[in-house]
């Protein structure tokens, strides 16, 4: 009877244990940290020329193990297609969006998700979209 009832209390003990730990807060700052492995400092990378002349680059500031800010621009004979109003006109023409809509929808997400991979495809802007994952990427190498 007594054997029993020490069973009973170890295993009332281990459910309690359980339930509390797997239900303990967690701080989030930390668990980022720890989680992107990403060290404090600015990344850049720079795209080759591509097949329009165009060469692309990203700037990514990491504080506290996460990305703080992200600037993203595509810079050819022209200069920066941010500035190019030709060239945005043109584009939202053809493809229903442009550089000044793109750009800062795509640094506000990696802002947000932490991760490039997990940026989604903007339709009408599937090259930039590719090449600011890619470069983010890149960038990030030396933050790890």
């Amino acid at each position: 009877m007594k054997s029993k009832r020490i069973l009973s209390l170890v295993a009332v003990a281990a459910l309690a244990t359980t339930v509390f730990v797997g239900c303990g807060s967690k701080d989030a700052t930390t668990d980022t940290a720890k989680e992107t492995g990403l060290k404090a400092g600015t990344y850049k990378a720079e795209s080759e020329k591509d097949e329009r002349g165009y060469v692309a680059s990203i700037e990514i500031e990491v504080k506290d193990g996460k990305i703080a800010t992200v600037k993203y621009d595509e810079k050819g004979d022209k200069g920066s297609k941010l500035d190019d109003a030709d060239y945005n006109t043109n584009m939202k023409a053809k493809s229903g969006t442009n550089p000044i809509e793109v750009y800062p929808k795509l640094e506000a997400a990696l802002v947000e998700k932490q991760d490039a991979s997990k940026i989604d495809v903007i339709t009408g802007a599937t090259h930039s979209v590719d090449s600011f994952k890619a470069l983010a990427e890149k960038a990030l190498e030396g933050a790890k």
